[in-house]
């Protein structure tokens, strides 16, 4: 057998274990035949700490004496312990070194929390003895899943005691007793045996386990009357105690120390390679699968959504307010289809090359690899022409193709799509673009089996051969697959809480003469028995330019400025504020939006003021500035209607609103998002009504 193969041999046999053995908890460990642990035989008892530590979830210690340098010697198993989640309760006597004394009672450490779930940082944390080291231990102190309780026996005398209850994940249960204290030197040195008793045993085994658990356990919640429960101030430090616990100092001894200077724990030495292997499999295995992002776990809404999906035959429509996480709620589908069928393959639309760049963020921090962009930004061709030939010969290959719906109603891309597959997850995002009549052409010829639809307004307005096309594509119809309604995102805090302001605009009299003009011209193509406009290009072209006319409406300006100078004199500030001005220009070619900043400017020539429209070529960079505080306002008309996310957003003043609303719901939306420094938003809204008669 060659090197090469013996290396895969290994590989796949340590592979196996992480994987199917971690999945089986500690009845997938080979414990003696004897379950004796011996320093003079095999398997030492280093060997156990190293097995059980990887499987356990809660761990509770009885001992004599206790020294983090343990915890350093058995860095490896104690990297998965923590990053699984595990809690670890130790009950020892009054002699401790002084960094150990710190990690009693409360500790000052900035560090975020989602470090606990990082096994890299863990690990290497744990295998210095820099100040990393004692970070991690305070952090896991700090969150509550280190805790140290101190004891001495109400007689006087000190507990030397060596046991422990390991938990894991399924419930099962080991107990241990012995004489291995856990310090570095009783990890290392010779003259240590352990007994280990089962759970899942004997009658014997499942007996003292179980009343030894309740022994432990009442210990640790301070329920044994037997023992005094010690302060911090109570502590002696091990270094420097002297008497008859002068001792105390060899047996915590630098464990590190130990292997490097004495040649006879070769044994040991290979003991902890080896199993640093298996870590580094462990992690390189982890960090590339796909997984729930931001180190937590999803939202009960989120699984509530896929579990209603499935129930819907992996089909359905996601009704959910802007700012409730839509993306993530879909990615958490795709997630749960990976867990079953271990690949992913999905075809994800959205409305602009803005989205398209926020959704590759959402799906990169899912772990999904392979994704390829798809729109005029993109060299795509050779791209998705890889995939499909590579899919011929591996159908199960994963990847994520996020697409413009632009570019995907492009011929160039529809040939590609039949070398696809039918397993794809097809996830359009702003779905009322689903009912256009460039998608309506190719949605026959889509046979992707799984389909999701996400928008917060999925019905197109005045489009009722649309909405039913989106319905039964996604055999989804209101109240549909799913629903969050902004008013219970914001009673349940997933939203932030508003005050509207509402500013009525009289049109001017030279406006209100051509509006009813185009009124009366519009009546001439209404039809009285269905309530709708007959179909012509012509009630296109008025429609449009009445909407013109409320768009521009010129009192607009005068209440924009009135509200402009209320926020200033009210000491209101105008940072994070974000502005919809109205499209197109005046009589004279200047832009409305730009109409809008020269106000501003007039008002406060200080403001820091940024236009975010389809023009602007530095979108990222503007809306990194407007977060940060560096843009005091921002500025657009259409761009910011559809997905993007501003959650610094407090004040929204909306110059440009039509009536429609899907319109307003999406930009309501924009300034609703949570941030941690904003309370309260708030949206001045500019209503233009007809004048009084």
């Amino acid at each position: 057998m060659t090197i090469r193969k013996i290396r895969l041999a290994l590989y796949v046999v340590c592979e196996l274990h992480i994987k199917g053995d971690n999945c089986m908890g500690f009845r997938s460990i080979k414990l003696p035949t004897n379950l004796e642990y011996s320093s003079d035989s095999t398997p030492i008892p280093l060997v156990f700490y190293l097995e059980v530590l990887t499987h356990a979830v809660e761990i509770q210690l009885k001992l004599g004496y206790f020294s983090s340098k343990a915890i350093e010697v058995l860095s490896y198993a104690f990297s998965q312990f923590v990053s699984n989640g595990g809690s670890i309760k130790i009950i020892t006597n009054h002699f401790l070194y002084k960094d150990d004394m710190d990690l009693i009672g409360e500790t000052c450490i900035d560090l975020d929390e989602s470090l606990l779930s990082d096994i890299r940082w863990i690990s290497t944390a744990l295998n210095t003895h820099s100040h990393h080291f004692f970070d991690c231990l305070k952090l896991l102190s700090k969150v509550g899943r280190l805790e140290i309780i101190p004891v001495i026996m109400k007689s006087g005398g000190m507990s030397h005691y060596k046991q422990g209850v390991f938990i894991d994940k399924h419930g099962d249960c080991i107990f241990m007793d012995g004489s291995c204290n856990f310090t570095a030197s009783g990890l290392l040195e010779n003259g240590e045996n352990i007994s280990v008793y089962r759970s899942w045993g004997t009658d014997l085994e499942k007996h003292k386990t179980a009343s030894k658990k309740k022994d432990i356990e009442d210990i640790v919640n301070k329920k044994n009357n037997k023992y005094k429960y010690l302060n911090k101030e109570h502590i002696i430090d091990a270094v420097h105690s002297i008497g008859r616990d002068k001792s105390v100092h060899e047996l915590m001894s630098d464990g590190m120390s130990l292997l490097n200077s004495d040649d006879n724990n070769i044994s040991i030495k290979t003991v902890l390679e080896n199993h640093k292997k298996k870590l580094d499999l462990y992690i390189n295995d982890y960090e590339s699968e796909p997984k729930f992002p931001f180190n937590s776990e999803p939202r009960e809404y989120q699984n509530t959504a896929y579990d209603n999906w499935v129930k819907n035959g992996r089909h359905g429509i996601f009704a959910m307010a802007t700012g409730t996480g839509k993306t993530i709620t879909a990615l958490n589908c795709l997630l749960n289809e990976y867990k079953i069928e271990k690949k992913y393959q999905s075809v994800i639309l959205a409305p602009t090359k803005t989205l398209i760049e926020q959704w590759i963020k959402e799906v990169e921090s899912f772990n999904f690899k392979n994704i390829i962009a798809v729109s005029s930004d993109y060299d795509w061709n050779k791209k998705m022409g890889c995939l499909t030939t590579s899919l011929s010969f591996n159908p199960d290959q994963n990847f994520i193709i996020i697409s413009t719906y632009a570019t995907f109603c492009k011929k160039t891309f529809q040939n590609m799509v039949g070398g696809l597959g039918d397993d794809v997850l097809f996830i359009a995002d702003e779905a009322h673009n689903i009912g256009s009549p460039e998608m309506k052409k190719i949605l026959p010829e889509i046979t992707f089996k799984r389909r999701i639809a996400l928008s917060a307004t999925p019905r197109r307005n005045y489009d009722p051969e649309g909405n039913e096309i989106i319905e039964q594509f996604f055999a989804s119809s209101e109240p549909y697959t799913y629903s969050f309604s902004m008013r219970r995102a914001i009673d349940d805090g997933v939203l932030s809480r508003y005050q509207y302001h509402p500013h009525f605009i009289y049109l001017s009299a030279d406006e209100m003469s051509e509006y009813i003009k185009i009124s009366r011209e519009l009546n001439k193509y209404f039809d009285f028995n269905s309530g709708k406009y007959k179909e012509s290009e012509k009630v296109k072209i008025l429609l449009q330019i009445r909407k013109r006319i409320i768009h521009k409406a010129e009192n607009k300006l005068d209440e924009y400025k009135k509200i402009i100078l209320g926020c200033i004199n009210s000491g209101s500030s105008l940072k994070y504020t974000f502005v919809y001005a109205p499209e197109g220009m005046d009589k004279d070619g200047i832009p409305y939006i730009d109409k809008y900043m020269n106000i501003t400017e007039e008002i406060t020539p200080h403001a820091r003021l940024f236009a975010y429209t389809h023009t602007s070529g530095n979108k990222v960079d503007v809306m990194a500035q407007f977060e940060s505080g560096d843009a005091d306002m921002l500025f657009s008309m259409k761009c910011l209607d559809e997905g993007v996310d501003v959650p610094r957003a407090e004040l929204a003043i909306f110059c440009s609103s039509t009536g429609n609303p899907r319109q307003f719901i999406q930009r309501r939306g924009r300034v609703l998002r949570k941030h941690k420094d904003k309370k309260l938003a708030v949206i001045h809204d500019l209503v233009v009504l007809p004048q009084p008669s």
